[in-house]
Protein backbone atom coordinates (compact mmCIF):
# COMPACT_ATOMS: atom_id res chain seq x y z
CA UNK A 1 0.00 0.00 0.00
CA UNK A 2 1.03 3.82 -0.71
CA UNK A 3 1.21 6.32 1.93
CA UNK A 4 -1.47 8.94 2.03
CA UNK A 5 0.33 11.37 0.24
CA UNK A 6 1.86 9.20 -3.09
CA UNK A 7 -2.09 8.18 -3.40
CA UNK A 8 -2.90 12.02 -3.11
CA UNK A 9 -0.27 12.79 -5.68
CA UNK A 10 -1.06 9.62 -7.97
CA UNK A 11 -4.96 10.71 -7.94
CA UNK A 12 -4.30 14.56 -8.83
CA UNK A 13 -2.50 13.39 -11.60
CA UNK A 14 -4.76 10.67 -12.99
CA UNK A 15 -7.98 13.67 -12.88
CA UNK A 16 -6.06 15.36 -15.64
CA UNK A 17 -6.02 12.29 -18.07
CA UNK A 18 -9.37 12.54 -19.98
CA UNK A 19 -9.34 9.22 -21.33
CA UNK A 20 -9.49 7.50 -17.78
CA UNK A 21 -13.50 7.47 -17.17
CA UNK A 22 -13.47 5.83 -13.69
CA UNK A 23 -11.23 5.13 -10.71
CA UNK A 24 -11.60 3.28 -8.14
CA UNK A 25 -8.80 2.73 -5.19
CA UNK A 26 -8.92 -1.08 -4.25
CA UNK A 27 -8.77 -3.95 -1.54
CA UNK A 28 -6.56 -6.38 -2.51
CA UNK A 29 -3.60 -6.81 -4.76
CA UNK A 30 -4.02 -3.66 -6.75
CA UNK A 31 -4.52 -0.20 -5.52
CA UNK A 32 -6.31 0.98 -8.60
CA UNK A 33 -8.88 -0.19 -10.84
CA UNK A 34 -8.80 2.26 -13.72
CA UNK A 35 -12.14 2.07 -16.45
CA UNK A 36 -9.98 4.09 -19.53
CA UNK A 37 -11.68 5.01 -23.33
CA UNK A 38 -9.82 4.47 -26.34
CA UNK A 39 -9.91 4.62 -29.87
CA UNK A 40 -8.14 1.28 -30.21
CA UNK A 41 -5.55 -1.09 -29.06
CA UNK A 42 -2.73 1.83 -30.73
CA UNK A 43 -4.64 4.22 -28.93
CA UNK A 44 -4.44 2.60 -25.66
CA UNK A 45 -1.25 1.93 -26.22
CA UNK A 46 0.10 5.55 -26.28
CA UNK A 47 -2.36 6.46 -23.63
CA UNK A 48 0.04 3.36 -21.24
CA UNK A 49 3.08 5.16 -22.28
CA UNK A 50 2.91 8.44 -22.28
CA UNK A 51 0.21 9.00 -19.87
CA UNK A 52 -0.60 5.95 -17.25
CA UNK A 53 3.09 4.42 -16.51
CA UNK A 54 4.10 8.25 -15.91
CA UNK A 55 1.55 8.83 -13.10
CA UNK A 56 3.47 9.44 -9.55
CA UNK A 57 4.36 6.08 -7.55
CA UNK A 58 3.44 3.51 -10.88
CA UNK A 59 5.48 0.78 -10.52
CA UNK A 60 3.74 -1.54 -13.19
CA UNK A 61 0.35 -1.70 -14.95
CA UNK A 62 -1.75 -4.57 -15.44
CA UNK A 63 -4.05 -4.13 -18.04
CA UNK A 64 -7.39 -6.45 -19.46
CA UNK A 65 -9.48 -5.36 -22.43
CA UNK A 66 -13.55 -6.46 -22.94
CA UNK A 67 -14.58 -8.32 -25.75
CA UNK A 68 -18.21 -7.50 -25.30
CA UNK A 69 -20.99 -6.26 -22.75
CA UNK A 70 -23.22 -9.04 -21.94
CA UNK A 71 -24.74 -6.61 -19.65
CA UNK A 72 -24.81 -2.85 -18.49
CA UNK A 73 -26.96 -1.25 -16.11
CA UNK A 74 -27.59 2.43 -15.04
CA UNK A 75 -30.48 1.60 -12.75
CA UNK A 76 -30.34 0.91 -9.81
CA UNK A 77 -32.88 -2.89 -8.86
CA UNK A 78 -34.75 -0.51 -5.96
CA UNK A 79 -37.76 -1.69 -5.03
CA UNK A 80 -40.53 1.04 -5.44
Amino acid sequence: RQRREDQDAFEAALVKVPEVMECYLMSGEYDYLLRVVVADAADYERIHHEQLTSLPGVARVRSSFALRAVTKRTELPIPA
